[in-house]
């Protein structure tokens, strides 16, 4: 998915996605390189101890997305069901495709014009937030991802892509 920056009408949603769609992109740019057996590959796979496989790591990307798009829609920040159990056995397009809808929908959101950036959420560490600072968190958790992401490139041997160096060097 593009995004026009320019087309983001609010300066407050605009400059959250200045921030928040670069390391989305990297994220994009990482499952689209892997595989669809590379999907299943854990660095960690012993009758111990199991490390997530990258179909599990994106799974979990997807329902935090969803997790905190319902936060900015209804004012509170719930880590319940959101329905996508299921997404763990998806194939790598079906999940892709999965990520697209989620950001194509987080993004009309947004960009609708009766949303408030500063619309008060209920947070489950106490008090309220507003809806955009909230969403911040969204940027933090991919960063995490793309940290874990390196390390399964190393093990993988999967070289360091455009959008990953150009952020990050390399």
């Amino acid at each position: 998915m593009k995004i026009d920056m320019a087309a983001i009408q609010n300066p407050s949603v605009r400059q959250f996605y200045a921030v928040y769609w670069s390391q989305r992109q990297i994220l994009h740019d990482f499952y689209n390189l892997l595989s669809e057996a590379q999907y299943d590959y854990r660095m960690v796979d012993t009758p111990e101890r199991k490390s997530d496989s990258p179909r599990q790591s994106l799974a979990h990307i997807l329902y935090v997305d969803l997790v905190y798009l319902n936060a900015v829609k209804t004012g509170k920040l719930e880590f319940k069901s959101m329905g996508t159990e299921h997404f763990a056995q998806l194939t790598k397009e079906q999940l892709l495709a999965e990520m697209e809808r989620i950001e194509a929908e987080t993004l009309a959101h947004l960009t609708a014009a009766g949303f408030d950036p500063a619309a008060a959420v209920d947070v489950p560490w106490g008090g309220k937030m507003g809806a955009l600072n909230v969403l911040y968190f969204l940027h933090e958790h991919d960063i995490l991802h793309i940290g874990w992401n390196l390390a399964l490139m190393d093990h993988l041997n999967i070289p360091r892509y455009a959008s990953l160096t150009q952020y990050w060097g390399p």
